[in-house]
Parts: C-alpha cells; sequence; structure tokens
C-alpha cells in the first residue's frame, strides 16, 4: 500500500488511464460555455467526441441548467467514464442519473417524496436505455471486458468508443430529456 491506495484502487486508476490512452491519448477539453443548449442529445454527443468521457459529455450538458458549471460537471463526472474505468454502468447512463439527482434528489435526510420521485425516475431512465440497448454495462455494451487492459484495446480496435459510444451518449440525453420533462 502507498498512502492507503492498495492493489484494488492502482488497478482502477490504471484501468481509467487505459480507458484514457485507448482511446487516443490525453485529450484536449475544449472550454464549453455555462450555456443551456437547445439540442442536448447532439450537444452532449458532439462533447463526447470532443473529450471522449461519457459521463462528462452528458452532466456537462445538462449542469448549467441545474445551477452547476461545466468546469463543476466535469470535475464531478471525471472518474466514470468506462463504467467507473472498470466496465461497470455505462458512464452516459451513470452521468444521466447524476443528472436526475441534481434535479429531483433530497436535500434534507426525511424528504422521501423526494427520494421516490428520483428513483422513479431513475427506473424510467435504465428501463428505457435497456429497451434501446439491452444493456447498462460498458463491457455488455462494448463487448470487451472493459475492466482489464486487454479489453479496453479490444473495443478501441474495433472502433466502438468511435462508433457506439456517441450513439450511447446521445440516446442516454435523449431519453433523459423524457424522464426530465
Amino acid at each position: 500500500m502507498m498512502d492507503g491506495l492498495g492493489r484494488r484502487d492502482l488497478l482502477k486508476l490504471s484501468m481509467a488511464a487505459g480507458v484514457t490512452l485507448a482511446t487516443g491519448g490525453i485529450t484536449k477539453i475544449v472550454e464549453a460555455s455555462d450555456s443551456n443548449p437547445a439540442n442536448k442529445p447532439e450537444h452532449a454527443k458532439n462533447q463526447f467526441l470532443k473529450s471522449m468521457n461519457c459521463s462528462q459529455a452528458i452532466l456537462e450538458t445538462y449542469a448549467p441548467s441545474l445551477g452547476m458549471s461545466v468546469t463543476q460537471a466535469r470535475k464531478v463526472a471525471a472518474a466514470f467514464a468506462g463504467g467507473m474505468g472498470m466496465g461497470s454502468e455505462c458512464g452516459a447512463v451513470t452521468g444521466a442519473l447524476m443528472v436526475i439527482g441534481m434535479k429531483y434528489g433530497k436535500t434534507v435526510d426525511s424528504d422521501s417524496a423526494a427520494d421516490a420521485e428520483t428513483f422513479k425516475r431513475v427506473a424510467e431512465l435504465v428501463k428505457e436505455f435497456k429497451a434501446r440497448h439491452k444493456h447498462i454495462g460498458c463491457s455488455e455494451l462494448l463487448e470487451a471486458d472493459m475492466g482489464t487492459p486487454e479489453g479496453v484495446r479490444k473495443a478501441a480496435g474495433k472502433g466502438y468508443f468511435t462508433s457506439r459510444c456517441p450513439g450511447y451518449v446521445k440516446s442516454a440525453a435523449e431519453i433523459l430529456d423524457k424522464v426530465l420533462a
């Protein structure tokens, strides 16, 4: 262990780094204004293509309309791409769930009505995403174990980060627009 980091923590960090490297290296993130884009699904897809971070693309698209800056959104969502760097839940779905939490999440521990509203909308989003894509797991969506360097290389080699992921980001935002309405 190094200063509280165990092997598992180091593995998680290396997986996140692997996703970044497999998608063309550390990319320059183009600063966006804290605007409220009219076509959020298309905007989120375009942001993904610039940054290659699916969770950031979703959260930064919706953040300004929820009182959060794009910079804050990028920081909050940074670690959720690639299924949290381990092939778990798709980062686009995770980013969408963060937006639902920002809009409907409780601010007082005893607010069970806010909990009910939040999780109703979470269930709607997940159900629709699964109906469209069969899975919400990054590894399943990309047909590779995204929790391993080999899996990341396989998905990158097949071009899935540029052929499939933009569609998942756009789809998550389309569903999110319906769920938020």
